[in-house]
């Protein structure tokens, strides 16, 4: 099996689907199945990928496309050309943007070569998603993104809350139901608390630790943390608020003075972006991982804290809510800061039950995530795409028929029910 993703750039700042695409391309070549990588923008991606390697297949090849020259919205016919070349050499593309105007062309361009293509939706129909600028996307939709993704031999959803919101976007469409890949390794051996001890003083200062570890954007509410810590200290109540993490120079800003204006400048902390070694000490340093957000399609980062041993909350804006909630190693708070605060003194009173969940918590990221048991449901989404050719497809009229129409859906245990 050989697979070509497409995505416009692989930067840090673009958040989970670029991390997807590097964990996919890499999990599926490492089983057998030579994975490129179509980019304009290589940037935090691996630099031996972006060459040719000469011990083939070793790694994913990342091949850069040029930026777009057709008023920066379509490949022009040379780089078209140069594609169609990467195209033939494959047996399924991968699409993850429904907005991009040239995952449009592209998708055009292989039905019109016979190539299966399937698309990741990364949250883009979630209600929230469709919420933001709607009516520019509901034209979007009528202009071609629907007709892009119901001739898709799959439209890729990594949770059964992200399906059930999105599906009314492509009712004569085929989807898969897949969890995200993620890079565990590095968790299976942690460095322990002392490397964030170390690097970060307000860690020593005896306080709880709350970690917010994430793209520093507003509809993960950040600003909600800033909003507990007052609650927090009108109630006499100490405990170190962190944001970690990139994102908008200016946002970021706003927030420093939320904290400064709300008096507890002192107790809420901006790190900046952490990495390595230190970002999974700072996830075993953290008393409990906090991601008030209003919407994720997934989440990498709470598989990140849960896999460190680290308790969540979080609320229903994460379409794997029900699955972490499940797995007791999570809670799931109604979205509002005193809610979060009430959540968060409760957990922080209560060690034992803290411990029991940061053990749950673990064992349950490390079990479901394990990359053998993920990359035979790729292999089975990629193979079953590989068999088909662009094509009409027949409405799912309900989950039961979905089961029996399509095996993609992960075994129980699995499923992000």
């Amino acid at each position: 099996m050989r697979i070509l993703h497409y995505i416009d750039s692989l930067a840090a700042s673009v958040g989970g689907p670029a991390r997807f695409v590097m964990d996919a391309a890499r999990v599926m070549t490492d089983t057998g199945h030579p994975s490129s990588i179509l980019t304009t923008d290589p940037t935090d991606c691996p630099a031996a990928w972006v060459h040719v390697n000469p011990v083939r297949g070793a790694f994913p090849r990342v091949l850069l496309t040029g930026h777009r020259s057709v008023g920066n919205l379509f490949f022009a016919p040379a780089q078209v050309s140069e594609i169609r070349r990467s195209m033939s050499r494959v047996d399924v593309l991968h699409l993850h943007n429904v907005w991009g105007t040239a995952d449009l062309q592209l998708a055009a361009t292989a039905r019109a070569m016979g190539l299966p293509y399937i698309v990741s939706l990364h949250g883009m129909l979630d209600t929230w998603s469709m919420d933001q600028r709607g009516m520019k996307k509901r034209a979007y939709l009528t202009l071609g993104a629907r007709h892009m993704l119901e001739r898709a031999a799959a439209v890729h959803c990594t949770a059964q809350a992200e399906f059930d919101q999105s599906r009314r976007w492509f009712p004569k469409g085929s989807a898969a139901l897949v969890p995200y890949i993620v890079d565990l390794d590095p968790y299976r051996d942690l460095p322990g608390r002392e490397p964030a001890r170390e690097r970060f003083e307000f860690l020593r200062n005896g306080r709880p630790n709350l970690l917010f570890l994430s793209r520093v954007h507003y509809k993960k509410c950040p600003d909600q943390l800033i909003h507990a810590a007052s609650i927090f200290r009108s109630h006499g109540l100490d405990a170190n608020f962190i944001i970690a993490g990139m994102g908008d120079e200016a946002y970021i800003a706003s927030l420093k003075g939320m904290a400064n204006s709300m008096g507890v400048g002192d107790r809420v902390f901006f790190p900046g972006s952490v990495m390595g070694q230190e970002k999974f000490s700072l996830y075993q340093a953290a008393d409990l991982f906090v991601l008030p957000t209003s919407q994720e399609n997934f989440g990498l980062v709470l598989i990140e804290a849960m896999a460190s041993g680290t308790p969540v909350v979080t609320t229903k804006g994460t379409d794997i809510w029900r699955d972490i909630q499940a797995s007791g190693g999570g809670e799931i708070v109604d979205h509002s800061p005193v809610d979060l605060a009430s959540s968060l003194v409760e957990l922080l009173r209560d060690k034992p039950r803290r411990l029991a969940m940061g053990k749950a918590a673990r064992e349950w990221a490390l079990t479901t995530f394990d990359e053998s048991h993920l990359s035979n449901l790729y292999e089975g989404m990629y193979g079953e795409s590989a068999s088909t050719r662009p094509r009409f497809v027949a409405p799912m009229a309900d989950r039961q028929r979905w089961e029996q129409l399509c095996p993609l859906v992960p075994a129980r245990g699995v499923a992000m029910a």
